[in-house]
């Protein structure tokens, strides 16, 4: 039978590549589609992409997407385009104090060092994704987080479905692909409602996508994550979780994580 996938990235290649996230986050999706799902990206807007070159159009019910951050009512906007040489659809989400100003290193300033305030940009995100399903009149019957940058989404989504019928279908994947021990979640820097976040401190980012998702896929490539994530505590509340182990070579076979995440699609 086919899904509608909603794949929330942070990276895809050509348009944004600084890590192994970016080729899978191409690979699995496009695996995805090719088994017969109804398969749709989002990664944000960054302001180096270009939309001359990667045929960026707008998308006029993606104009003007409404939702309140930290205190404050923001406005977004999503673009669309095809991966190159596919059919894939990629929309790409658009606020430039958010996501236009970041270098070509996405997660780190020039210097090498993390940015201080990857947790909240990434919370926006997280937020704006959910919120920009009314408007693009598609509702997944699946969201797949792919990396820590969406792992707030499983969350969101649970919270947010006791008030929307719509959002309460929705089941989620969350794909722990990187240990990312230096970017904690801190629910103290945001403006979330307090009553959300209560049973968090500052926490691991894949911590939150486990403990929350209907799915946990952990794949291991050249490091041993899940091992790493073992001792960091991550799964003490993950429920249905598996891991994959894929061997990162010049053309990696992401055969056993399509298989993963059919087969825990099945299941939730």
């Amino acid at each position: 039978m086919t899904k509608k996938l909603f794949y929330i990235t942070s990276e895809m290649d050509p348009f944004a590549s600084v890590s192994p996230l970016s080729d899978l986050s191409v690979k699995v999706p496009l695996g995805l589609q090719e088994l017969g799902n109804d398969v749709r990206c989002l990664m944000p807007k960054y302001g180096f992409i270009s939309e001359r070159k990667y045929i960026l159009r707008e998308v006029i019910r993606l104009k003007e997407i409404l939702f309140n951050f930290d205190d404050m009512d923001y406005a977004c906007s999503a673009k669309s385009a095809f991966l190159p040489k596919s059919r894939l659809q990629v929309y790409f989400l658009e606020h430039e104090e958010i996501f236009g100003d970041l270098n070509n290193l996405l997660y780190k300033a020039k210097n090498g060092r993390f940015l201080n305030d990857n947790d909240k940009r990434f919370a926006f995100y997280a937020l704006a994704a959910i919120k920009m399903l009314p408007n693009l009149f598609w509702y997944p019957n699946v969201i797949i987080c792919s990396g820590w940058t969406s792992a707030l989404i499983p969350m969101l989504v649970k919270t947010l479905a006791k008030n929307d019928k719509d959002l309460s279908k929705i089941k989620t994947v969350y794909i722990a692909s990187s240990i990312n021990k230096d970017i904690s979640f801190d629910p103290t820097n945001l403006g979330f409602n307090k009553e959300t976040f209560s049973p968090l401190k500052a926490l691991n980012l894949n911590q939150i996508g486990c403990k929350y998702a209907d799915k946990t896929i952990v794949v291991n490539g050249s490091e041993n994550i899940s091992s790493n994530l073992m001792k960091l505590k991550v799964f003490k509340d993950a429920k249905n979780c598996s891991i994959v182990d894929l061997d990162h070579g010049e053309e990696t076979d992401y055969s056993p994580l399509l298989d993963a995440i059919e087969q825990g699609i099945k299941k939730i």
